[in-house]
């Protein structure tokens, strides 16, 4: 909100200005037990109201490495405690509130990273495939929707498009199953002019996000028969591509590569991997820019959302 300012200091203090920086009024005070002079780790202003704030106190400097964040609404007049069921060992070094989902927090402590569906009153631990190690600082990125993770001495960790957790509510939890609404896919292309051979381990690059398009549901129950996915053309209804999908209760996600169901083998064709003809399975036809529906079918029912596939107009552009 323009002229609302927080900061929040090494030795406790939370000052907000709501003149753009003209006055100051120091907050730290209201909070209940007083933040004892511990280093402010983050001061986080909400993007969906402007007098409240989140605030989040390290403590591992005076041998103290319990969580404690708070909340305000009233631009620190009054606090409350948002530690609520956080492990009673682990400092927290930063929160964040996603961009797109007001009830949505991020938290990462000296141990784990969190996540929130309700605003604080609940964290479940989110480490499907992190390190366990301390979390620096989270990041909604305000264009791709990936959630950026800044780790000491683990790197940077991104989970690519948070739309399904952006999505998710109490609503959602109590329906047998849900489709998200996926988010547009790009057809990317390759500049070879662009790559570098370099032998060894002197190249170093991380890891791409894979092509394609996420398709996210939810399961409120591991399934007991098949979970399947069908992409057709939007505007013919064509079916393009065929899908199983996993059957995990929970958070589910399965990766449309934007090509279509490969043409079936030949008599006296060898099987195999997922090659392009030379003894193994050959590739379906690529997607062409436009609108496609997906189709989730589980335990009977059917759910369907649109996507579309883009086109990669970044490199022509170049």
């Amino acid at each position: 909100m323009p002229g609302v300012l927080w900061v929040g200091t090494d030795d406790g203090n939370v000052q907000v200005s709501r003149d753009g920086g003209a006055t100051w009024t120091e907050v730290g005070k209201n909070v209940p037990g007083g933040t004892k002079e511990y280093y402010v780790s983050r001061v986080e202003a909400s993007y969906f109201d402007p007098g409240t704030a989140y605030v989040s106190v390290d403590g591992h400097r005076h041998d103290d490495l319990r969580p404690y964040v708070w909340v305000t609404r009233d631009y620190g007049g009054t606090w409350t405690s948002i530690a609520g069921n956080l492990p009673a060992y682990g400092n927290v070094n930063t929160i964040r509130q996603d961009p797109r989902s007001k009830s949505l927090l991020y938290l990462g402590t000296e141990f784990a990273f969190y996540a929130s569906l309700d605003e604080g009153k609940s964290w479940q631990r989110f480490m499907t495939n992190l390190p366990g190690t301390r979390f620096d600082d989270v990041l909604v990125h305000p264009r791709d929707n990936d959630l950026v993770l800044s780790t000491h001495g683990r790197s940077i960790w991104i989970l690519d498009d948070v739309t399904p957790l952006q999505q998710l509510t109490a609503e959602i939890l109590a329906q047998d199953a849900h489709l998200f609404e996926p988010r547009s896919a790009v057809l990317w292309k390759n500049d070879p002019t662009r790559s570098r051979s370099v032998a060894g381990s002197k190249n170093f690059r991380g890891e791409n996000a894979p092509d394609g398009a996420a398709i996210g549901y939810y399961l409120k129950a591991a399934a007991s028969g098949d979970v399947k996915i069908t992409i057709a053309n939007a505007a013919t209804g064509e079916v393009f591509r065929n899908l199983d999908g996993t059957k995990e209760q929970g958070l589910n996600r399965v990766q449309w590569n934007l090509r279509g169901n490969p043409p079936p083998r030949q008599a006296g064709q060898a099987g195999g991997g997922g090659g392009g003809g030379f003894g193994g399975q050959q590739q379906g036809p690529l997607a062409r820019p436009g609108l496609y529906k997906v189709t989730l079918t589980v335990g009977g029912r059917d759910y369907t959302r649109m996507v579309e596939v883009e086109e990669d107009r970044w490199l022509t552009e170049r």
